[in-house]
């Protein structure tokens, strides 16, 4: 058993709904997978009675070829919980000696453990049993256990902790922490909180709901794969999409109702910032991402996604997809969404005759909606439904989803099918799908926008992506018959590839799957360049996976 990382995991996870100390591990050839566990597990216990740590429930999430082993402990001493974990790991795989019990040099000695002469210490040990003596902070797990007893949403990380939510939370420095006494509990208390998760069209449901909250005449907090936004206005770009975004967010308290976009990496690398939620949107669960953090198949998967579900009161599911079918929430609310109310009849936001319904109520026609582009840009019909399903949950009224729906243009969902029309007649579409399953999402939409001309697309893929994933994207763009193709890196995508290698695969691919005009192109405005030089009237240019948002800009408007 070798270790491979070590980290903590801040809120609910895949193995515990508690903080937790997580190691990864691989295991040896020939080694029993399950018996490097247990003895895993012995050891956490034994080294942690051997320092005073409250640790608790030693288990493991098994994939092929390792796995992440966990335990739980006080949030005060969780990085000494880090450390026990990954010591055991050490001891378990017979990289560090065993002695029969440890002799703690510097440390009183433990009820029922008197230090044996002649023995070796385990090594780091004392030092742990030190640290843990420091780190320990009452008056931090005595606000934690009242703001539970009062349940109200308690956040921390290093340098901070908040009790409540949004305009009726506070906020402390960890090392000014008041008692539980001096906080005037009547002034806490918490606000709507979504969380959105899905392979695709998360940042766009979210913004969807961001506005209808507006529209609801609320103040929106939003965190997204572009930037963190309150009432929207950016107040840090990036990609928020994990616990520290969230916390951002609902320690704001301007923030009425939260917004929380929540991807797969955040999950999988520290849990969920939050332990209850109002309502939660799963978009659709897609072949993307397989392989980290021992994430093998779209089941697996969809597993991971479905925890934003497990914390939420209600949970609104894509009626559509059928690994969302197989998911279970013991007996929460589940509201279904569909664009084939036919073969989904449970589903009760639908289309259906050219509207959105809710039930037997028609909410608005599609064609109102800008961002369906008439209809043909279907996913974003199901974005709609499912912004608008999420939007009910949380208590808010018809009218302002249908007006959310409506004021919301591509100007307000920038990187998403954001359409240009150039004075010489040629149209560019700027996208950010980046995976087989958005690219066949978008397809039909640029059968529509693309007039009698070619079709040329601009294309890129992560390097953290399986070879057949790429592959798989490939595909997906060469059914769509392209004229020509053009690809890139993704500029601080290489995840370990190098320059150059994800390209060629795509290449290969394409050239393998009978597109005829393909090649590589320095970044994704000198490909934009390239494919404008020979474009005609007619034509569409796509760019996916798209990344260079000023330079590209800065082109188009040159051009028109």
């Amino acid at each position: 058993m070798r270790l491979l990382d070590s980290r903590r995991l801040t809120g609910p996870n895949l193995q515990t709904r508690l903080p937790a100390a997580l190691a990864e591990v691989a295991f040896e050839p020939g080694e029993d997978p399950e018996r490097a566990v247990a003895t895993w597990a012995a050891e956490v216990r034994r080294l942690s009675a051997a320092i005073g740590l409250e640790a608790k429930d030693p288990r493991a999430r098994h994939f092929p070829g390792g796995a992440a082993l966990t335990l739980t402990a006080p949030i005060d001493v969780l990085l000494v919980a880090t450390d026990v974990a990954e010591l055991a790991v050490e001891v378990a795989s017979g990289r560090e000696a065993r002695p029969e019990l440890p002799a703690l040099s510097g440390l009183p000695a433990l009820p029922g453990l008197p230090a044996l002469p002649g023995l070796p210490a385990l090594p780091g040990l004392p030092e742990l049993g030190a640290r843990l003596a420091a780190e320990r902070n009452p008056r931090l797990l005595e606000l934690q256990s009242a703001a539970r007893a009062r349940g109200l949403p308690f956040l921390w990380d290093d340098q901070a902790i908040s009790i409540g939510a949004g305009l009726r939370s506070q906020t402390f420095s960890r090392d000014q922490l008041p008692s539980a006494a001096e906080l005037d509990w009547t002034a806490l208390g918490t606000i709507p909180i979504a969380l959105i998760t899905g392979t695709n069209g998360k940042t766009t449901s979210a913004r969807l709901l961001a506005r209808i909250v507006r529209c609801a005449g609320l103040v929106p907090g939003l965190a997204s794969t572009e930037a963190v936004a309150v009432d929207e206005v950016v107040l840090s770009s990036g990609d928020y999409t994990g616990p520290h975004a969230a916390r951002l967010v609902l320690r704001n308290r301007l923030v009425q109702v939260a917004v929380l976009e929540t991807a797969r990496g955040g999950i999988l690398r520290r849990g969920l910032a939050v332990e209850e939620a109002d309502a939660a949107l799963i978009t659709n669960v897609g072949d993307d991402h397989l392989g980290e953090y021992g994430i093998a198949t779209v089941a697996e998967l969809a597993r991971t996604k479905a925890l934003v579900g497990q914390v939420s009161r209600t949970v609104v599911l894509n009626a559509d997809d059928p690994e969302l079918g197989r998911l279970s929430f013991d007996s929460k609310p589940i509201i279904r969404f569909s664009l084939n109310r036919e073969a989904s009849p449970a589903a009760g936001w639908f289309a259906r005759e050219g509207a959105l319904w809710h039930g037997e109520r028609a909410l608005l026609r599609i064609d109102e909606i800008p961002i369906a582009f008439g209809g043909a840009a279907r996913y974003n019909v199901a974005n709609a439904l499912g912004a608008a399903a999420l939007a009910h949950a949380l208590g808010l009224p018809d009218a302002a989803i249908a007006a959310g729906l409506r004021s919301f243009t591509a100007h307000d969902n920038p990187g998403r099918a954001n359409l240009y029309q150039l004075r010489d007649g040629v149209r560019v579409l700027v996208d950010f799908g980046h995976n087989p399953h958005g690219v066949r999402a978008a397809t039909p939409l640029w059968a529509s926008l693309r007039a009698n001309g070619r079709l040329v697309v601009i294309a890129g893929h992560p390097g953290d992506r399986s070879d057949d994933n790429s592959r798989e994207l490939a595909v997906a763009i060469a059914e769509a018959r392209p004229a020509r193709v053009l690809l890139r890196d993704l500029d601080g995508y290489l995840r370990g590839r190098a320059p150059g290698e994800t390209p060629g695969i795509l290449r290969d691919e394409l050239l393998r799957r009978g597109v005829q005009d393909v090649s590589i192109a320095s970044s994704e405005t000198g490909a934009l360049r390239l494919a404008l030089d020979s474009a005609a009237r007619g034509d569409l240019i796509v760019v996916l996976a798209h990344l260079e948002s000023e330079s590209v800009g800065a082109l188009l408007r040159e051009r028109g």
